[in-house]
């Protein structure tokens, strides 16, 4: 019985998960946005083996690193530039939107690699700059075992330096190599030097690494790995120029870096901070588990002189915590993705955020979580928390305050590493993890997605000032199927109250997004937004909202989208991103998706369902997702309901498996007369002893009846003609 119902409770565990999971996201139906927008690649050139990465942006193009080329992408058409180089003092251009063929000559000449002509890429691309590896270098590529798809130079890093130079780096076919080119006075780039990628981007695409520039420095951060096999990760500093040295990660010690995947960088003053997971070093003794991390190095780190070595002495490490509350909290371990940095302000106080993607281990069932983080909350933990140590192998991991930490404290931006007592020195060479989790800014997740179909795999936010002057962060995710999702959290402060806008499909073969950018631009002295989504093989560019296909004042203002307004005067629902709006123009209700402005104004689109979408555009309705007591009433509720269902079900099967004496039988009536017929069974089977009452222990014997059956069959006697049989298959 216990087998039993340990079998029925994991199917009913199973299955009424999956309807708890799947039930919140059944209405999430996506629209197909496949023909919306503008598309860099045709279907044609998509091979799933381009690896495009968005490498730089400004207001009117950006360079897109891809396979044996960079290639400069105008924003307005989302086409490949190349420009031919004009006669002396005529510039000419042939794209029609380009009034001035000079002043654009002048914003993208940071960007543009080769000449100087405009031409549009509907079939097949244009590349701005080739750069492939070498026959030396593909040979050593495929001797090594790769694929000819990967022996090819993927660009990953691009970025500007003073003086019209330019630092250039791809994996040109598994041997990292970096470029400085230089913009001669004919607009020509001439290669200045080269010298080794490695340890600045990975030998394998596909692998996980993140790159900045500081150009007051002329240094290079990297997170990556440094060997072919990808086993050799590191934080890394790359000098260009100047005395500086080069200092990377402890090498082979997993307190410090342990099978990481590297998510992104940021520069912060006078450090820079790294975002990654890894498999956590104080979770050994319990198990395996993986922890998201951010990281920080100082720029004025000189390195470890007392042993010698080019390691960090400023590298320091915190966990991040995105969960959902409670006696036992519901985290969301794997961090995936990150926005850029986000400042807003409120009540005027400006707070910067990083906000981020998480997911469940994918061993578990399946669920993405968005978690923002504060980077003052982050400096003040970095600044004063404690450490936590173990001082061997086996025992456990605990915390060191500031009274007993060494001066001056390990981590500090403001130390001379070079003058650092010994005491200090071996602390850092030994401990690098804070005991303090770097805490959810909103206490909770500000979305959590269930779906079994899909993750979160891309993350955008821009900011959006509304009619009544409060400002909203617009959150853009992409999926691993291909689809956006818009939440908008129309709560104020610290609270969280998201609302899903809309979720889009953009690509036909459901393949994941890899990068997703809010784009803004001003065309014809008019500001917009659009959002650039990048794929391994595609570009696509796509409005950031559709307040247009809103025809009526209600329909408007229940999209709770920032971006939208009902206008009074035009009776049109429009737009802006500048945040110019006149309150006593336009109607908008971000918070509730109801304005008083609206109440007398009805159209055929109000309808019955107010919040309907047109045909123009029919997006998915807003509606609330799920809140952390949602989460943990689900999973309690799920889990108290299968365990009784299972007990039931259990049950009854254990009851129909009684063995058949022990409970009455379809055929005891028979059974009865068959035992009532004594004196019968004995006049067919007088040659067959039966025993008699035994008066002194009054015990009746009775012959075995398969003994009687088996007599009967050696001397050819007959059972009678209601004696029973019972057959038994094995």
């Amino acid at each position: 019985m216990h087998r039993k119902f340990g079998y029925y409770y994991w199917i009913t565990i199973t299955v009424m998960f999956t309807v708890v999971y799947t039930w919140p996201t059944a209405s999430k139906t996506p629209i197909d946005g496949v023909n919306v927008g503008r598309t860099l690649f045709p279907t044609a050139l998509r091979s799933g083996f381009n690896f495009l990465k968005l490498l730089s942006q400004d207001n009117h193009t950006i360079v897109v690193g891809t396979k044996n080329a960079m290639l400069n992408v105008s924003l307005s058409t989302l086409s490949v530039i190349k420009l031919t180089r004009p006669a002396p003092g005529k510039p000419q251009t042939t794209d029609p939107a380009l009034a001035d063929a000079q002043l654009w000559r002048q914003a993208s000449a940071d960007l543009v690699l080769m000449d100087y002509y405009w031409q549009t890429c509907n079939s097949c691309p244009r590349l701005t700059l080739e750069w492939s590896p070498t026959a030396d270098d593909v040979s050593l590529c495929l001797v090594k075992g790769k694929t000819q798809n990967d022996c090819h130079n993927f660009i990953r890093f691009m970025y500007k330096q003073p003086d019209n130079r330019m630092i250039i780096c791809g994996t040109n076919a598994f041997k990292p190599l970096c470029r400085q080119y230089q913009l001669t006075a004919t607009n020509d780039y001439q290669v200045v030097r080269e010298f080794s990628g490695v340890a600045i981007v990975p030998f394998d695409p596909r692998h996980n690494g993140t790159a900045l520039y500081v150009p007051e420095t002329d240094e290079i951060y990297t997170a990556t790995f440094a060997d072919f096999s990808g086993s050799s990760p590191l934080i890394y500093r790359k000098p260009l120029s100047g005395p500086t040295a080069e200092l990377r990660t402890k090498r082979y010690d997993m307190k410090f870096l342990n099978d990481p995947h590297f998510i992104s960088s940021l520069d912060d003053g006078d450090s820079v901070y790294f975002w990654f997971r890894e498999a956590a070093a104080e979770y050994n003794n319990c198990g395996t588990a993986v922890f998201s991390r951010v990281a920080r190095v100082c720029k004025s780190d000189q390195g470890d002189h007392k042993a010698d070595a080019e390691t960090w002495t400023t590298y320091i490490k915190a966990r991040l915590n995105c969960s959902l509350s409670g006696q036992v909290p519901y985290y969301f371990n794997e961090i995936a993705a990150t926005s850029n940095l986000v400042v807003t302000e409120r009540n005027g106080k400006k707070t910067e955020l990083i906000y981020a993607i998480f997911h469940t281990p994918s061993s578990a069932l399946r669920a993405s979580a968005i978690c923002a983080f504060s980077m003052e909350e982050v400096r003040y933990i970095f600044n004063n928390g404690p450490f936590k140590v173990q001082k061997t192998p086996s025992s456990l991991w605990l915390p060191i305050y500031q009274a007993n930490l060494p001066t001056p404290r390990p981590g500090d931006c403001q130390a001379n590493s070079k003058t650092i007592g010994e005491r200090a020195a071996n602390f850092v060479r030994m401990h690098s993890l804070l005991s303090d989790a770097v805490p959810n800014y909103y206490e909770q997740p500000l979305v959590v997605d269930t779906s079994l179909g899909y993750q979160f795999t891309a993350l955008a936010v821009d900011v959006v000032q509304s009619v009544s002057g409060f400002q909203y962060s617009v959150l853009f995710v992409g999926t691993n199927d291909g689809r956006v999702l818009k939440y908008v959290n129309v709560a104020q402060d610290t609270e969280v109250k998201s609302v899903l806008i809309e979720t889009v499909h953009f690509f036909a073969d459901r393949t994941t997004i890899s990068n997703i950018r809010a784009v803004h631009s001003d065309e014809a002295n008019q500001k917009t937004v659009s959002l650039l989504i990048s794929t391994n093989d595609q570009l696509k560019l796509v409005p950031a909202h559709y307040c247009a296909n809103k025809t009526s004042c209600r329909a408007c203002t229940q999209l709770q989208d920032p971006y939208c307004a009902w206008d009074l005067i035009r009776s049109q629902c429009v737009s802006t991103v500048s945040g110019n709006w006149s309150e006593s123009d336009f109607a908008q209700s971000v918070s509730s998706g109801q304005s008083p402005l609206c109440m007398d104004k009805f159209s055929e689109e109000d309808g019955l369902y107010p919040n309907d979408f047109t045909s123009a555009y029919p997006l998915v309705e807003s509606r609330p997702i799920y809140t952390a007591e949602c989460m943990v009433i689900a999973v309690v509720v799920t889990l108290v309901v299968a365990s009784a269902v299972a007990f039931l079900i259990g049950y009854r099967c254990a009851r129909w498996k009684i063995p058949f004496e022990a409970v009455p039988s379809y055929d005891s009536p028979l059974r009865k007369t068959l035992n009532s017929r004594t004196d019968h069974s004995e006049a067919y089977m007088s040659h067959l002893t039966v025993g008699k009452v035994n008066e002194a222990g009054m015990t009746m014997t009775y012959p075995d009846r398969r003994s009687e059956k088996d007599l009967l069959t050696v001397k050819n006697g007959t059972l009678p003609r209601d004696y029973k049989t019972k057959k038994v298959y094995l």
